[in-house]
């Protein structure tokens, strides 16, 4: 097992040293002035000379730490080596992996990325920008299962008038193909009619994607169809509607402005 040296003012930072260097064999050391090298010397790799300690090479880490790698010296031919410290950058993907993790559990709980860095200043200083590319490139790396049995629908109503009689036209469009896979005449929507023609024009034991307009009976009926195999998805066009009510009639420059950068 590597050999520790300590003294008065590392005494107490044993159990962390140890998580650090514990992996290394009774070849290595961290001597007194806090340098990590071996014991004895490796062998120059050009003329075969048995090399001697010289030092050290600092690697620090702004605001995480600094280490010192052992560095080497032939004293026949000159040439120098460092010591490998790859454990220090693995040690230091180790961290900010996990920082990518806590980043991805945040914005799972819809935490803001300005957030998400207020909450890093007291941890590990870490910027929006930092945040955002790190948060893309993990999502990037995801393998996301693709699946062909997945249907993607359109539901519409529509309601045509047959005389003085007013129709209720449910439609079904395939989003792939752009063509019709239902299309029928009710005389009235009640939730039951809807559900019956859901269930009679799709297959429930399958996944859909179906997207529909604000009526507030299409999540309970959906859910209730497909369960867990369920996807629902509001109308873009209905979504931009509901956006654009929430402006005044009469608005005023900066208000259009404000609803080109929402709907664009």
């Amino acid at each position: 097992m590597v050999t520790i040296n300590l003294t008065l003012n590392n005494f107490s930072e044993l159990p962390a040293l140890l998580d650090v260097f514990g992996c290394f064999g009774n070849d290595y050391e961290y001597t007194t002035r806090g340098i990590f090298r071996r014991k004895i010397p490796p062998v120059c790799s050009i003329c075969s000379t048995p090399m001697v300690h010289t030092g050290c090479n600092p690697h620090t880490k702004e605001g995480l730490g600094e280490i010192n790698i052992g560095r080497y010296k032939c004293s026949n031919c000159g040439s120098t080596h460092e010591e490998d410290y790859s454990f220090w950058e693995d040690l230091k993907t180790l961290l900010f992996d996990s920082f990518n993790d806590f980043f991805q559990l945040l914005r799972y709980h819809n935490v803001s990325y300005d957030g998400i860095s207020d909450i890093m200043d007291f941890i590990y200083p870490r910027s929006r920008s930092t945040i955002l590319r790190a948060f893309y490139e993990e999502m990037e790396q995801e393998t996301v299962p693709f699946s062909e049995n997945i249907h993607m629908v359109h539901y519409d109503e529509q309601h045509p008038k047959e005389g003085r009689c007013q129709k209720y036209r449910l439609t079904l469009l395939d989003a792939k193909t752009q063509r019709m896979r239902a299309d029928e005449l009710f005389e009235d929507k009640s939730s039951e009619i809807i559900k019956g023609f859901l269930q009679k024009n799709l297959d429930a034991s399958e996944p859909v994607f179906i997207v529909t307009d604000f009526d507030k009976r299409y999540p309970d009926i959906l859910k209730e169809i497909f369960g867990d195999k369920l996807v629902h998805q509001y109308c873009l066009m209905h979504l931009n509607k509901l956006t654009v009510s929430d402006f005044p009639k009469n608005t005023t420059i900066e208000q259009e402005l404000l609803k080109y950068r929402l709907l664009y």
